[in-house]
C-alpha cells in the first residue's frame, strides 16, 4: 500500500485520495458499531498509508534519505495493520514475528547508519519484508477459511498481497536499484511505475474486501443479537438451530448432546418470585458457560432447560462433563433472600453414532433426561449403545 510518486497526474491525485475515502469510511462506520474493531484497525491502516503516499508522492527521490526512510518504515506498519484487521474479524492478533520484523525492517533502512544496506539490497529486502510480514497472518486466516464466503476471499487477497510483494522482490533483485542519481530516477520512472499500479490494484482490493467483509459482520452481529437469550447471555433456540444446520452442512461438527434441565424450578419461582428465580437462572447460565467453555456450546430452550453441543473431539468425555455439570449446578451459593436457596439439575446425554443427526441425539438425550427425572432427580443418565441396542445408563 505504498506508492513512491512524482508530478501531479490524475493517477498520483486519484491514489491517495482513494485511501483517504478507505479511511474516512471505515472509520465512521468503526465509531458507529463499536463491536467492530476490524474498521478502526483499517481505519488506522488506510490513514498510515495515506500519509506515507503524501510524504513519498511529493519529494524528490534523490533529496532528503530521512524523508525516503519515512516513506519505507510507514510502507511496513500500515501491511501490518491491515493483517490486524483482518484478524481481528476473530479476536486474533498478528504475531510477535511480525510485529518484530517490523520494527527490524524500519531500523535496518535507516540512513546513515554503519549497517546501512546499499540501494540493491534496500530494495530487495524492503519487498521481500514486506511479502514476509502480510504472509506471516496467512496460517491464521487459512484456520477460519470454512466459516464463510468472506473468510475465504480474505484468505486469498491477502494470499495475492504476499505473492504480489514477493514478485517484486523477485523484480528489484533482476533489476536492481543504482546508487548515483541517474539510477534512482531511472529506477522510479520504470519499474517502480509497474509496482505503483500493482500496489493501487492492491489497495482497491484490500479496501473492497475489508468494506465487505465488515459490512458481513454487521449483518452477522444483528443476526446474533436475535439469536442470544437476554436474560442468561447464552445463545437461545434459534442459535441452536444454526448450529445444527452448520453440522448438517458439514461446517461444524458435534459429537455428542447434553440436556440439562432444572429439578423443581417451580418451587424456586413460588419461594423466591420470578426474580429470584431469573437470578438463579443467570447464575447456571454463567456457570455452565465457563464450564463447557471450549468444550462446545451452551444453549438456553425453555424455562429452565438447556442444551449442550459438544464439539466431536471431546465427545468421548461427555459423560465425566454431564457429571461435572450437574456437580457445578448443585454447588451453586447464593447471597441475600436466595442464600437458603438449593438448586440441582437432571442432565441427559448422548454420543452420536454412525449417521444420527444432532436432533436425533436430542431425542435420545431427551429420553435419558426423562429417565433420570423419573429415577429421582439430580441424576446424570445416558442413553448408550451396547450390542447395537440402545440403553438407557445412569451414571451417577
Amino acid at each position: 500500500m505504498y506508492f513512491s510518486m512524482s508530478g501531479t497526474s490524475a493517477f498520483f491525485i486519484l491514489i491517495p485520495a482513494m485511501y483517504l475515502l478507505f479511511t474516512l469510511a471505515l472509520a465512521v462506520i468503526g465509531f458507529a458499531e463499536r463491536r467492530l474493531v476490524s474498521a478502526r484497525w483499517a481505519a488506522l491502516g488506510f490513514f498510515v498509508a495515506f500519509t506515507s503516499i503524501l510524504v513519498d508522492g511529493y519529494r524528490d527521490p534523490t533529496g532528503s534519505e530521512w524523508l525516503g526512510w519515512y516513506a519505507v518504515a510507514t510502507h511496513y506498519l500500515p501491511l501490518l495493520i491491515m493483517t490486524q484487521a483482518f484478524l481481528s474479524r476473530h479476536g486474533r492478533k498478528t504475531t510477535n514475528f511480525a510485529i518484530a520484523l517490523t520494527i527490524f525492517a524500519a531500523i535496518y533502512v535507516m540512513p546513515g547508519m554503519a549497517w546501512t544496506p546499499p540501494n540493491w539490497l534496500r530494495g530487495v529486502f524492503v519487498q521481500g519484508a514486506c511479502a514476509t510480514i502480510i504472509a506471516a497472518a496467512l496460517p491464521q486466516l487459512w484456520q477460519y477459511r470454512k466459516k464463510s464466503l468472506v473468510d475465504v476471499i480474505a484468505f486469498f487477497t491477502i494470499l495475492a498481497a504476499a505473492l504480489s510483494y514477493l514478485g517484486r522482490t523477485i523484480a528489484v533483485g533482476l533489476n536492481p536499484i543504482g546508487e548515483t542519481p541517474d539510477e534512482m530516477i531511472a529506477f522510479y520512472e520504470g519499474l517502480n511505475l509497474i509496482f505503483q499500479s500493482a500496489s493501487a490494484l492492491m489497495g482497491m482490493s484490500l479496501g473492497i474486501v475489508l468494506v465487505m467483509t465488515i459490512g458481513y459482520d454487521m449483518v452477522r452481529g444483528r443476526m446474533e443479537e436475535g439469536e442470544i437469550d437476554p436474560l442468561t447471555m447464552l445463545g437461545n433456540r434459534r442459535k441452536l438451530d444454526r448450529k445444527i444446520a452448520l453440522d448438517k452442512a458439514g461446517r461444524r461438527s458435534f459429537g455428542a448432546v447434553m440436556v440439562i434441565d432444572l429439578d423443581h424450578f417451580k418451587r424456586i419461582n413460588d419461594r423466591f418470585g420470578h426474580d429470584g428465580g431469573d437470578d438463579v437462572l443467570r447464575a447456571v447460565g454463567k456457570r455452565l458457560s465457563s464450564l463447557f467453555d471450549g468444550f462446545g456450546y451452551v444453549f438456553r430452550v425453555g424455562g429452565e432447560e438447556f442444551v449442550v453441543l459438544i464439539d466431536e473431539q471431546h465427545a468421548r468425555g461427555v459423560s465425566s462433563l454431564a457429571l461435572s455439570a450437574r456437580k457445578a449446578i448443585s454447588e451453586l451459593e447464593f447471597e441475600g433472600y436466595l442464600s437458603r436457596a438449593k438448586v440441582t439439575a437432571s442432565v441427559g446425554f448422548h454420543v452420536r453414532v454412525g449417521k444420527d443427526g444432532v436432533q436425533d441425539a436430542m431425542q435420545c438425550a431427551d429420553q435419558a433426561l426423562y429417565c433420570a427425572k423419573n429415577d429421582g432427580r439430580d441424576r446424570v443418565v445416558g442413553a448408550v449403545y451396547e450390542r447395537g441396542l440402545q440403553i438407557m445408563k445412569a451414571v451417577a
